[in-house]
């Protein structure tokens, strides 16, 4: 059955009382100033203007021969109009800002062309994937302008929302800020036999959620906080501000991805809604929240039922002081998105399915392989990303457990897996609790240690190593970042190209 926490409100990374969100809500100076923002926030641009029609990614779904699929990504330099009537430089691919949706199920074999057209070096990440090292796009597989990357991968995983994002060496997060990211859809026959929205741009909805802050004649301000990197002021839904999206249906799924250099938030709707999904795929039946809280890089899923012309607001109601660290903007509020419901002949929607997928995993299996990581400041283990070395080294196929420690106590951290999935296995020192569902990315709170039950793909290379980091893109390319290398038994890792 269908999973309630009652009184209590679901963040993806923590679990707080339903009175401390109301505090969230409520602890302005005053009402809610424009685009839903607190007294002592800068208003957002583009809040005074007439609300526009939320723009959908375009599906891309490639070449299908068979059972391969094949895209072509071109990183290029535009212009777009994210505030009405104000023209701003970006970068995008496929297009001046932002990126298409890449579609592709279970059991197929990709092969990707990237072109780069930007003035820099970069590269792409495919955030969420098991693939093979060479496939991966960390920062040794950076590539220069007017050159390809040609990655290959065998799609080996269950339906999830997936993204792909910048990741060149100590330029992540200016690179994705400019408009380099886009969603992932990964389906599979599990998946498609359930009766859940999948109309892609209808009731399947991308919400890509990004943030900026401007120059005095509109361009992206890339001007980089000693402490707040690139925390923009001003929320950006699939690219633009003010967005609004008109259902024709009484359901509809929301895919919402936090892709944000920095920025939590903590989305909410008024109304009780389902939460079906988190980064790595489905969860074993839905489950009925109030709130739910990403940090940078997270994914989630959500049904939302609505009545014919009813009116929501998808809102970032900020964290309740307090509860978290302050700064960074986690106090913040603002308007994200509005919805209105269908019209009145659309045809009711079916029950929600009661149960989803099987997770098969047994947390209380013990792995043989333990290990600790301590966040503090821009490093982990008290050093910092060195491309020349390898921090870890996996040389098994079994699940590992990894014990993540934030050690500051006014510093919020999260902490990214490439090539794997983990599971919340347990929480020291925090008020982290929600334990449902795969991830790659996790909130990990001031002072608390959080228990990871972590797969990964094993793909033996040891040529070639794979990242975990913060994913708050500012701590990623001041240091906090290292590097791991699958080996087969008695290899030895022989870092290559770096």
């Amino acid at each position: 059955m269908n999973e309630r926490f009652g009184r209590r409100t679901f963040f993806k990374g923590t679990l707080i009382a339903a009175g401390a969100l109301l505090a969230a809500c409520t602890d302005m100076d005053g009402p809610a100033g424009p685009g839903g923002t607190r007294s002592d926030q800068a208003v957002p641009k583009g809040v005074d203007a007439e609300a526009r029609p939320l723009p959908i990614p375009p599906l891309e779904e490639g070449e299908l021969d068979g059972t391969t699929r094949r895209f072509e990504l071109t990183a290029q330099e535009g212009e777009f109009e994210i505030v009405p009537g104000t023209t701003t430089r970006t970068w995008g691919f496929n297009g001046a800002w932002l990126g298409p949706t890449l579609y592709m199920r279970r059991g197929e074999r990709i092969e990707m062309t990237v072109h780069n057209e930007v003035s820099e070096p970069t590269v792409v990440h495919w955030h969420g994937l098991h693939l093979p090292a060479a496939a991966d796009g960390g920062p040794a597989q950076m590539f220069d302008p007017g050159e390809t990357w040609e990655p290959a991968w065998d799609v080996d995983q269950p339906a999830a929302t997936c993204w792909y994002h910048p990741h060149p060496h100590e330029v992540s997060a200016l690179h994705a800020y400019r408009g380099l990211a886009g969603a992932i859809v990964i389906a599979d026959e599990e998946a498609d036999a359930l009766e859940l929205p999948n109309n892609y741009g209808v009731d399947d909805i991308p919400v890509v959620i990004t943030d900026a802050k401007f120059t005095e004649d509109g361009q992206l301000d890339e001007i980089i906080d000693s402490t707040y990197g690139l925390l923009g002021d001003t929320p950006l839904i699939n690219g633009i501000t003010k967005p609004r999206f008109e259902a024709t249906t009484r359901r509809v799924r929301l895919r919402v991805l936090n892709g944000a250099t920095m920025r939590f938030h903590n989305l909410m709707l008024g109304k009780p809604v389902h939460v079906i999904a988190t980064d790595q795929g489905l969860l074993e039946a839905p489950v009925e929240v109030d709130a739910v809280l990403l940090s940078p890089g997270e994914r989630v899923e959500i049904i939302v039922d609505l009545e014919p012309g009813e009116e929501l607001t998808l809102r970032s109601g900020g964290v309740a002081k307090g509860k978290t660290a302050d700064g960074f903007g986690l106090h913040d509020t603002f308007d994200l998105l509005e919805i209105t419901g269908p019209p009145e002949d659309a045809a009711e929607a079916p029950q929600l399915p009661r149960r989803l997928v099987a997770h098969g995993v047994d947390k209380q299996t013990a792995p043989e392989t333990e290990r600790e990581f301590r966040l503090n400041g821009f490093q982990i283990n008290e050093q910092s990303m060195d491309m020349h070395r390898v921090d870890v080294v996996v040389d098994h196929e079994g699940p590992e457990l990894w014990r993540v420690t934030n050690e500051n106590d006014d510093w919020p951290h999260n902490f990214h897996i490439h090539n794997a999935r983990f599971k919340v296995a347990g929480v020291d020192g925090g008020e982290l609790a929600f334990t449902h569902g795969w991830h790659d990315t996790i909130n990990i709170p001031p002072l608390a240690t959080v228990e990871l039950l972590v797969e990964f793909g094993y793909y033996p290379d040891p040529t070639l190593a794979y990242m975990f980091h913060c994913h708050m893109l500012f701590h990623e390319d001041e240091g906090m970042m290292g590097q791991f290398v699958v080996v087969e038994p008695g290899q030895s890792p022989q870092l290559a190209g770096h």
